[in-house]
């Protein structure tokens, strides 16, 4: 897959990330065609490359190890050589037009802040302070070297900022609560083009377009359309434009998990067969039907098909643009599903019935659900303050504390004797480690089952353990490298063990998976995808 391509300013190359060797490397290639240069070759992941303005050297950013720590700036010459160390910073750079100076966001008295400094790494100064709990991409300065914009980000809900390059408070221009892959200036500089999910309906992975917006907030435009998505863009300036066309299908599988990894993936039987978005499913309690998110008509909806024909009916209706919705989830007694719906800032779940009739509010302020075993109360996490692990009687009540350690994604043991819940722990690269922890009873001191790196929980993918029928298992997803694979920690001894294994390219699982009720199988959305770098000619901002 390449991505974060950028144009070089003499308008004859383009920078880009792809695998190779098990990393990510920067290659350079000419519009006019030919084979790619390979430019950094180290035991490492190289990204987010950026030109200098004489085009003879690409500024890209390399993660450190361990997430504890920051990574690093690093220059290349643009004909292959030996890379230079510049600084620390906890993402990509970018050079000004000048060429004298870089931005970055680095770690800064136990926080984190705008900087800039000069190209070897000297004259260092903060430019502004940045809020903890978030991870900022993309600084890039403005045509002039005035102002600097980049994104900020949590989960998959990201804001576009502007700040004076002198320094000064940073200027929100995005009122999305959409993702937001990546931001360019355009050639005047009088403007951005960003790559946003806006308008999308599909909460999880949403195709994303290319938007334009004026510096002051105003003058919103599309730039693309249809199911393809384009990220990451880049501007020359002369107005040429290059992003990655990246392209996703998915569908929900159920794989068994008796067998060696790659024999499960062998051996895994398709369950439905979409052309749009599909997510997250749920199987009834009896194995009859899977309950899942679908964008099939182009809104965001619950569908359910029966097992044993392959029958497929609509469950939900929505129509409204502003309302996304995520993770259906089965009772235990089959007689409901429980399912998220985010509308701008504001986070909540709805109940309805296994017909689709009699929906109606559930709460409020909340992510990763889970029923209690004997289907008379939800568990849920306070999202997106995270402060809380909560839960609600279904039939009427308020909401009560259930844990406030920082305790999320809950996982309930079928006899309900243990909550299982995952601890986030911020690391400085801008993401968390995550802690598994188990609690006999819920609210009691808890032990800690396993720690899992941000590296391979990335926010795009944000998944929620499950309890195998039998409670030995908690069944989650996990990223290795560019593919996603279905993993499961033992509840007795913590133990990691792999489910599948993936071989061909890219491979996504969203959210969350779902045991069949003997534990003999797993049902998981797996999309497979692939982006290559275009130009986009005649596309103007």
């Amino acid at each position: 897959m390449e991505e974060f391509p950028a144009m070089s300013p003499d308008g004859r190359s383009v920078a880009f990330v792809a695998d190779s060797n098990g990393n990510r490397h920067i290659f350079v290639r000419l519009l006019a065609g030919g084979t790619a240069l390979q430019l950094t070759r180290d035991a490492a992941d190289h990204l987010y490359p950026r030109w200098a303005p004489d085009s003879t050297s690409v500024l890209y950013y390399s993660p450190a190890p361990d997430a504890n720590a920051p990574g690093a700036l690093w220059e290349i010459p643009a004909r292959g050589g030996t890379g230079r160390r510049i600084t620390s910073s906890l993402g990509g750079g970018d050079i000004s037009h000048d060429g004298q100076r870089i931005v970055f966001a680095r770690v800064a008295d136990q926080g984190m802040e705008l900087a800039v400094s000069g190209r070897d790494g000297s004259g260092l100064r903060s430019i502004a302070r940045l809020d903890t709990g978030y991870y900022y991409l993309t600084p890039r300065w403005s045509r002039d070297d005035r102002f600097i914009a980049y994104q900020r980000g949590v989960a998959n809900a990201h804001e576009i900022f502007v700040v004076g390059s002198d320094g000064g408070q940073p200027r929100q221009i995005t009122q999305h609560g959409a993702l937001i892959e990546g931001l360019t200036w355009s050639a005047t500089g009088t403007s951005i083009v960003f790559s946003s999910s806006r308008g999308a309906t599909i909460w999880y992975m949403p195709p994303t377009s290319l938007w334009s917006m004026d510096i002051d907030g105003g003058n919103l435009r599309q730039l693309t359309f249809g199911e393809i998505s384009y990220i990451y863009p880049d501007v020359s300036p002369a107005a040429a434009m290059v992003a990655t066309r990246v392209h996703r299908a998915f569908d929900i599988w159920r794989y068994p998990v008796d067998g060696s990894p790659a024999e499960n993936v062998r051996r895994a039987i398709r369950i439905t067969n979409q052309t749009s978005h599909v997510h997250a499913p749920s199987v009834a309690p009896d194995d009859s039907e899977v309950v899942y998110v679908s964008d099939s008509g182009s809104h965001a909806n619950l569908w359910v098909t029966k097992l044993t024909t392959g029958e497929s009916r609509q469950l939900t209706f929505e129509r409204d643009p502003e309302r996304r919705a995520g993770l259906p989830l089965w009772s235990p007694d089959r007689r409901h599903i429980a399912y998220f719906i985010a509308r701008g800032s504001s986070y909540e779940y709805v109940l309805i019935n296994a017909d689709g009739s009699d929906s109606r509010f559930l709460m409020r302020g909340a992510g990763y659900a889970t029923w209690s075993p004997d289907g008379k109360a939800l568990y849920f996490y306070d999202y997106p303050a995270g402060k809380y692990l909560k839960k609600v009687v279904v039939g009427g009540g308020d909401p009560v504390v259930v844990r406030d350690d920082n305790a999320s994604r809950p996982a309930i043991a079928p006899d309900g004797s243990t909550l299982y819940y995952v601890v986030e722990l911020p690391v400085v690269t801008g993401g968390a480690d995550l802690e598994f922890r188990a609690a006999r009873p819920e609210n009691a001191p808890s032990q800690l089952l396993a720690r899992v790196p941000a590296r391979r929980a990335t926010s795009w993918q944000p998944f929620q353990p499950v309890v195998s029928p039998d409670g030995k298992w908690l069944a989650f997803a996990l990223l290795d490298g560019a593919i996603s694979n279905l993993w499961a920690i033992s509840t007795s001894t913590g133990e990691l063990r792999q489910l599948t294994e993936f071989s061909r390219g890219p491979t996504f699982i969203t959210r969350r998976a779902s045991w069949s009720s003997d534990g003999r199988y797993i049902f998981a959305g797996v999309g497979e995808g692939d982006g290559d770098v275009v130009l986009l000619d005649g596309l103007r901002p």
